[in-house]
């Protein structure tokens, strides 16, 4: 039954018979809307696909229509599709471990991290950390029948606020759309109440003074129209951002030839990147159109700012003791340490990046291309 749906549905079956052992047909269920720019991506990443197999892999993408965010991850687990954009924040019980690692992308925001291009350093470090240092993720990647094929982040959050916020003495007893638990922790640190509410609702909230705030990052600034309500946006504060894997059906991947693995990883180094670049470029539309639409766009108050990082400084720590209590994980504080060392390389590494293609080459060169792809995802 599940191969018909797949049949049906994606158009997505391996082709694992002795006359077709290295050429695939496999389904990408997007969960980004058809025209959105991440959408574009992946339609160049199956691209990528067919041109690094030389036609031996061929990817379709279907757009908010084969499944939904929500339902990817079961999707994924049982083959209806082959490979997606999982947000693994919506399977809490399902990767802790991975979830556990997102949360530090807070790390971005101390001060020898902190900066436009901070997301692409993440992007790497959490990457290389995934794929080579964790064999917990790979554990419970292989729960769900899945393999770890990358990840990419957003830009960091920052208050989009209907009303002004000159210090920290301002943001006490704000109502504040909150996108998960790092930011509803930020919030109630600071006096202020966390309103748990989708991205979707989150324009309506803000033009009826549901909340006063939307702790979102820069590019949903524009995707998601809060700049037609918003009056100020304030950088540096609370920082963080969403870390996005794609992920693999573990079938789907085991199929596959190592010549059409090694395909893959590649065309996955670029999709990586320019999910992360395009980001930055929305990042910075949505800046540049600010002006003209009479919103004040800068830097948060630097009393937030510092309030901020002390929060950071001591939330790492809490990161670990919150997902030790729940899940029993006992490597959160070694992986904070790990992520800082390297988010230092990762930061060098990508601080002159000026687009997704050179972006690119650096994540192909120092994690992909080192990939053993007869073993990895076994």
């Amino acid at each position: 039954m599940k191969m018909t749906i797949k049949t049906l549905l994606a158009g997505a079956t391996v082709l694992a018979g002795a006359g077709a052992a290295n050429a695939a047909n496999l389904s990408f269920a997007g969960g980004w809307p058809p025209n959105s720019a991440p959408t574009a991506k992946i339609e160049d990443y199956a691209k990528a696909v067919e041109e690094y197999s030389d036609g031996d892999v061929t990817v379709r993408v279907f757009p908010l229509s084969l499944l939904s965010f929500s339902e990817i991850n079961a999707g994924l687990r049982d083959g209806i599709a082959d490979v997606a954009g999982n947000l693994l924040a919506y399977f809490p019980g399902e990767y802790p471990t991975l979830n556990m690692l997102a949360e530090f992308s807070e790390l971005v925001e101390l001060e020898e991290f902190a900066g436009e291009l901070s997301s692409l350093a993440f992007t790497g470090a959490i990457m290389e950390y995934v794929m080579n240092d964790c064999p917990a993720c790979m554990d419970e990647m292989s729960a769900q029948n899945q393999v770890y094929l990358g990840a990419s982040s957003t830009t960091s959050y920052v208050l989009q606020c209907a009303v002004p916020l000159t210090g920290t003495d301002d943001l006490e007893g704000k109502r504040i759309r909150a996108a998960g638990a790092y930011w509803s922790r930020w919030a109630e640190s600071v006096g202020a109440t966390p309103v748990s509410m989708s991205v979707n609702e989150t324009l309506e909230g803000l033009s009826q003074g549901v909340v006063d705030c939307t702790m979102s990052n820069t590019a949903d600034f524009v995707n998601f129209g809060f700049i037609d309500v918003v009056d100020y946006v304030y950088v540096g504060a609370p920082g963080a951002q969403f870390n996005v894997p794609f992920t693999m059906n573990k079938d789907s991947w085991n199929g596959l030839s190592d010549d059409a693995k090694a395909a893959m990883m590649r065309a996955h180094a670029e999709l990586a990147a320019d999910i992360a670049w395009v980001y930055i470029e929305e990042g910075r539309a949505g800046r540049e159109r600010a002006p003209d639409m009479d919103i004040e766009y800068g830097p948060a108050p630097d009393d937030i700012v510092a309030m901020n990082r002390e929060f950071i400084e001591n939330d790492k720590d809490a990161i670990a003791e919150i997902y030790n209590e729940r899940f029993g994980i006992e490597t959160g504080a070694e992986a904070a340490a790990a992520l800082t060392e390297s988010l230092s390389r990762w930061t060098e590494l990508t601080k002159d990046v000026d687009s997704g293609e050179e972006l690119a080459e650096i994540y192909w060169e120092e994690i992909f291309s080192k990939i053993d792809v007869a073993s990895y995802g076994k």
